[in-house]
């Protein structure tokens, strides 16, 4: 019977089965659902590039004592770079989905103290619900 049995080597290699590209060992991709937390403000820079910066909250719940449920929200800083004009239609209290990377930034306050802001670079978007005018949620 152990004439039959031989040893095999298994190699593995790192596969993507969705994607025709050349597959990576690293990866920076942050996913988010929430609600804009203030209006894309635009900037035009000297060489005509436009960028775009609001900020989204997430929110989580969980149950807390005596059957309450604690709710944490978490607001992240969003940077968009495009020249396209319909981003200017997002405003706040849109839900929204959200992919890019999550980048670092060092910097030195008012007072001198050096600082690091951590931001994300918006890839890809999706209005999931537009907010409600202030008049219709009155009504």
């Amino acid at each position: 019977m152990s004439a039959f049995l031989r040893q095999t080597s298994f190699s593995y290699k790192l596969a993507r089965s969705f994607s025709s590209s050349a597959a990576r060992r690293d990866l920076n991709k942050i996913q988010l659902i929430g609600r804009v937390g203030s209006d894309p403000i635009s900037t035009e820079l000297s060489d005509n590039r436009r960028v775009y910066n609001y900020t989204l909250a997430t929110s989580e719940t969980r149950p807390g004592k005596d059957d309450s449920i604690i709710k944490r929200t978490q607001w992240h800083r969003i940077v968009y770079w495009s020249n396209n004009d319909w981003f200017s239609k997002v405003k706040k209290g849109d839900l929204v989905y959200v992919e890019g990377a999550l980048r670092y930034a060092d910097y030195v306050d008012k007072e001198g103290v050096g600082r690091t802001k951590a931001e994300i670079t918006q890839t890809s978007f999706r209005l999931l619900n537009p907010s409600r005018p202030k008049e219709e949620e009155q009504e």
